[in-house]
């Protein structure tokens, strides 16, 4: 008898079950709104030193440990289910900073003993990690024990870099302006600006300069004065 019912199957009249289905979309959207305006952002600015305009919750708010301060500029994006960590038994002044424009992705962990400093307009995808210290020391002998604040470094990301999927940044790392480092990455030592980068350990690929358009025949006087390029 059991088995029968599981082969019952209602048929789908389609208009109706067209209005079932994006009457869910547009509750979940109404709601989702409520949350992050009532709920979600209060918490988040509760949370941080300083937050812009206009930050966007994907989800949830990230689940933050430590006591350490988090500076958010306008526009941020944060996706659904990241960790943050913002200071360590070693440290008390961590710092995670996240500029203009930036969008932080699905599932990523940022963890700060000293600092992480992410400029504007960068993209991190789904699964990044970034550590700014070792998590546990590498003695065995030591390895149960809280790392040392030194043996921590700061991270910086540069402005306008993309970081693809489950890449892992790891202490000490500065990625220059520009730069792209690729899906699956683990970034151990600093990446200049304008370069794609890939591996485990990451390295520089090539260089991803943009081409001057020599068709362009436009001149510092065709801008506004405000915006003309410099020389």
């Amino acid at each position: 008898m059991r088995r029968l019912l599981q082969e019952v199957r209602l048929p789908v009249v389609r208009p109706l079950v067209a209005v079932l289905y994006h009457e869910r979309f547009v509750r979940q959207e109404i709601w989702n709104l409520f949350l992050k305006i009532i709920y979600r952002e209060p918490l988040m600015r509760y949370r941080c030193e300083s937050v812009g305009r206009r930050l966007n919750l994907e989800g949830e708010i990230p689940e933050i440990a430590g006591n350490g301060n988090i500076t958010l500029g306008d526009d941020v994006i944060i996706g659904r289910r990241n960790s943050w960590v913002v200071g360590f038994p070693c440290s008390n002044k961590a710092e995670i900073v996240i500029g203009n424009n930036s969008h932080i992705g699905y599932q990523n962990i940022l963890a700060a003993a000293k600092c992480i400093r992410i400029g504007s307009n960068v993209r991190f995808a789904s699964n990044v990690s970034i550590f700014d210290n070792p998590s546990h020391p590498v003695e065995p002998s030591r390895r149960a024990q809280a790392f040392r604040l030194d043996e921590a470094a700061p991270v910086t990301i540069g402005n306008n870099v993309w970081i693809g999927m489950n890449c892992f940044v790891m202490r000490g790392v500065t990625i220059g302006d520009n730069s792209v480092i690729a899906a699956g990455s683990i970034v151990t030592r600093s990446i200049p600006a304008n370069c794609l980068a890939a591996g485990a350990p990451a390295k520089v690929v090539r260089s991803i300069l943009e081409k001057v358009d020599e068709t362009n025949t436009s001149s510092p006087g065709d801008f506004p004065a405000e915006s003309a390029p410099s020389s």
